[in-house]
């Protein structure tokens, strides 16, 4: 799997007062009309658990500048405090954070789920969307962040 370049995102989500986030590579589109989206996530997690509260997320896209942010949120040391910085994000439609940085976000309210080995695939339905900004993507390939220049 390390020789498949992905595209780096942060997941979000909102429940019980509590916001949360978690670097994702396993997120794919899955349908044009209705506009449906696909993130696995493994079921022993925190995201696991909050999304299934509060049936939505946002997928966060990052730029190639993000590899900062992508290792924070992929990081359990962050799990000890207060996730987001304010000023770093907003709330979108969904109730999720919406990064500033990110350079496009989707948010989703939860379709469907399908159980597959330890994870769990979410396929969520689009509520809103934004390109934000036009800048290459961060890549994740063969273990490492990589950018397109």
């Amino acid at each position: 799997m390390s020789h498949f370049a992905s595209g780096v995102t942060i997941m979000t989500t909102s429940a019980a007062g509590r916001m949360h986030g978690m670097t994702v590579s396993a997120f794919a589109s899955q349908s044009l009309e209705p506009l449906l989206i696909l993130v696995s996530v493994e079921r022993s997690t925190t995201m696991h658990k909050l999304v299934m509260e509060s049936r939505a997320f946002a997928i966060n896209i990052l730029g190639e500048q993000g590899e900062g942010t992508a290792r924070y949120f992929a990081d359990n040391a962050r799990l000890s405090g207060p996730e987001f910085r304010e000023g770093a994000y907003h709330l979108g439609v969904s109730g999720s954070p919406i990064l500033e940085e990110a350079t496009a976000y989707l948010e989703a309210t939860l379709e469907r789920t399908l159980e597959a080995g330890d994870h769990t695939i979410m396929v969520g339905r689009v509520v809103a969307l934004q390109v934000v900004r036009d800048t290459a993507p961060l890549i994740y390939y063969r273990s490492g962040y990589r950018s397109l220049s």
